[in-house]
């Protein structure tokens, strides 16, 4: 992990292998670069360079000092500019929930910027349309107890122990300025008729029992994308590839292999 100025913020940026297919890994709300690592170990190193960071605001990143600066439009600003720092190719970029916005937001940006694109769970393209606005405080600025809940209810199956106390320990490392401005751009994400714009090829996979973005929200951004394939993992939450890592590293890679090349 490296400390690289990202416009106006430190981001911790990691790379792991040499191979000459290159992904870009985007988090999600609350975490961290660490999340991806169950798909990382699954993937030949020596055919993929991954490059993941940390979102302002969260793990080693630093912290902004306003969330305006924490938004998907920002994060996906910072997305392009990993890129350009990483250089070689235009990635294969992947976005889990609000990485996947941000991968969503950065794709209308820069067409071209990516070779194609992973959507894991992503944020619901039609806003927050799903969360009473009365509980929205909860999501923007939330208790430690609500912390927990909303980690617990990311995955159909609970976690172990440790594993829970482990992403519990990345979540609270998150700044609030972090929360709130990813809460409300995630509220204001209103871009589904932008989507048809989209060039290259894009992959969405979600669980059917994701607590998080219901199902229903995901299916409505596949259709608003003209060449979006689908991949709903049965009986698994918001997270598959913790839940289904096998299965889910292996939709990615079959989903590159049928790539034109690059």
């Amino acid at each position: 992990m490296e400390r690289v100025t990202i416009r106006d913020q430190e981001l911790a940026v990691r790379q792991d292998g040499s191979g000459p297919e290159h992904f870009v890994l985007v988090h999600g709300f609350q975490n961290d670069a660490s999340a991806w690592q169950p798909f990382v170990d699954r993937l030949d190193l020596d055919r993929f360079t991954v490059t993941r960071f940390d979102l302002a605001g969260c793990g080693a990143s630093s912290g902004p000092d306003t969330w305006e600066r924490c938004t998907i439009d920002e994060y996906a600003a910072d997305l392009l500019a990993v890129c350009d720092h990483a250089g070689g190719p235009p990635p294969v970029a992947v976005g889990h929930s609000l990485g996947g916005g941000t991968v969503l937001r950065a794709a209308l940006d820069r067409p071209g910027a990516f070779r194609a694109m992973v959507l894991v769970a992503p944020v619901s393209t039609s806003g927050l349309d799903f969360v009473p606005p009365e509980r929205f405080d909860t999501l923007s600025h939330p208790t430690r107890q609500q912390q927990l809940d909303l980690a617990r209810a990311a995955f159909r199956h609970p976690p172990a122990p440790c594993d829970l106390a482990a992403l519990m320990a990345v979540i609270e490392q998150a700044r609030p300025e972090h929360i709130e401005g990813a809460a409300r751009s995630m509220r204001d994400f209103t871009i589904a008729s932008e989507l048809a714009a989209l060039d290259g090829r894009v992959l969405l996979v979600c669980g059917d029992r994701d607590s998080h973005v219901p199902l229903r929200n995901h299916l409505a951004t596949w259709r608003a994308i003209r060449r979006c394939g689908l991949q709903v993992e049965f009986d698994v939450g918001h997270i598959p590839f913790q839940e289904v890592p096998d299965r889910f590293a292996a939709a990615v890679v079959r989903f590159l292999d049928g790539l034109p090349p690059a």
